[in-house]
């Protein structure tokens, strides 16, 4: 076995020759890195043109009539268009955008508008619903009842500067007597128990 010395070729010295001039040249002329007059902006794939996205719930409640199915539904959809590109700033730079998060008063607001558009008194049923909530938990429900709970319950959570007949709906003790103007109760539709019997 021989070594043998390898000799590059002349093309080999030639391709050295000519990096090692394009490297010169670019710290001479200013550019630092050699990639940055030849580099591409990576492409990418954003959601077709006027795509969007929804999120939608829906709550139905059957409803005791005899001999008949019935029941009482809510329902509740967002939609949201989608960037037409992943670095899109569409959304970030509107500057009427802004953060709004899910507070009580937001809840008992949207609440009273929707038992308005059902033709009930939205105010004094809100208030009812308050009322009987306190008097007759909604603990053994499951979870529907334990989030109605919570979201009736004003002092289950911290201070939200509700208004005084919200807070005091919580310790009134005749509902019906104090919100005649309500005269059915919403919650009946989804209990058990029947508030309006008050036994």
């Amino acid at each position: 076995m021989t070594d043998q010395i390898r000799v590059p070729s002349g093309r080999s010295v030639t391709i050295y020759i000519v990096v090692c001039y394009l490297m010169w040249v670019s710290r001479v002329s200013g550019v630092k890195n050699i990639t940055h007059g030849v580099a591409r902006h990576l492409r990418s794939i954003g959601f077709p043109e006027g795509s969007g996205t929804g999120i939608f719930f829906a709550l139905g409640v059957p409803l005791d009539i005899p001999g008949k199915a019935v029941s009482f539904s809510l329902t509740f959809e967002a939609n949201y268009a989608l960037p037409g590109e992943w670095n899109s700033t569409y959304y970030l730079d509107d500057p009427h955008l802004k953060k709004r998060s899910l507070n009580r008063r937001l809840a008992y607001d949207i609440l009273m508008n929707k038992l308005e558009s059902f033709g009930y008194s939205g105010k004094y049923c809100l208030l009812k619903m308050i009322c009987e909530v306190a008097n007759y938990p909604l603990t053994s429900n499951g979870v529907l009842g334990d989030v109605l709970q919570i979201l009736f319950t004003p002092s289950s959570s911290q201070n939200e500067n509700l208004p005084s007949e919200v807070t005091e709906a919580e310790y009134t003790k005749d509902c019906n007597y104090r919100y005649k103007k309500c005269p059915e109760s919403p919650l009946a539709l989804i209990r058990r128990h029947d508030l309006n019997d008050n036994s």
